[in-house]
């Protein structure tokens, strides 16, 4: 799909995340969010491979500011793309059995050392839900628990173009990577990053 991946936000979000330095996770996903007591995380950061050229179609979902990786960077920090299983596919029976044998009849974990805990927050399950579609694979989402925002980890940064001036201000730790307007035409966006080599 694409060599980068992009996490876009709000500009309130955006704000808080360079200002912390890193990507946070701040809400549980995937096939155990519902488990209580769980310690084993299963918040995540979402990111999503989308080609540079559909960005228009994530910024109406998330927001025009942003942080872009090179992928085999977040792969490297042990993040990894989520597992799409179709909601009532004999894949997912499988996968809920699995679950239920590792929890108690009140729905608590029997062990938090079980190995499906550490899968579960990289697994979803697209299709019909009651009054709504749940339908995102189109985004290729990646999760990871947390990454750094500051130093050579982010290859490049998303704001409006109006933006770019309070954006360079707001980053911290050297010269600001590359800044892209999400409604750029697609030609300007490959050259600002042929510009930086990337």
């Amino acid at each position: 799909m694409s060599e980068y991946l992009v996490h876009l936000t709000s500009r309130v979000a955006f704000g808080r995340i360079l200002a912390d330095g890193e990507l946070q996770a701040s809400r549980r996903f995937g096939a155990a969010r519902h488990v209580k007591d769980l310690d084993v995380p299963q918040q995540s950061v979402c990111l999503s491979e989308i080609p540079l050229d559909y960005l228009s179609r994530l910024v109406e979902r998330r927001g025009e500011f942003g942080v872009g990786y090179d992928k085999r960077a977040v792969a490297m920090a042990g993040g990894a793309p989520v597992w799409y299983l179709r909601k009532d596919s004999p894949v997912v029976k499988e996968l809920k059995s699995l679950v239920e044998k590792a929890s108690r009849e009140d729905g608590r974990p029997e062990s938090q050392d079980d190995p499906v805990w550490n899968l579960t927050p990289y697994i979803d399950f697209p299709g019909p839900y009651r009054d709504t579609e749940y339908e995102f694979e189109w985004e290729q989402e990646w999760r990871i628990e947390r990454l750094k925002v500051h130093g050579g980890e982010v290859r490049f940064l998303f704001a409006p173009e109006r933006h770019h001036p309070e954006t360079t201000r707001l980053w911290t730790s050297g010269p600001p990577p590359p800044i892209i307007d999400t409604t750029w035409p697609m030609s300007q966006i490959q050259e600002v990053l042929a510009d930086q080599d990337l």
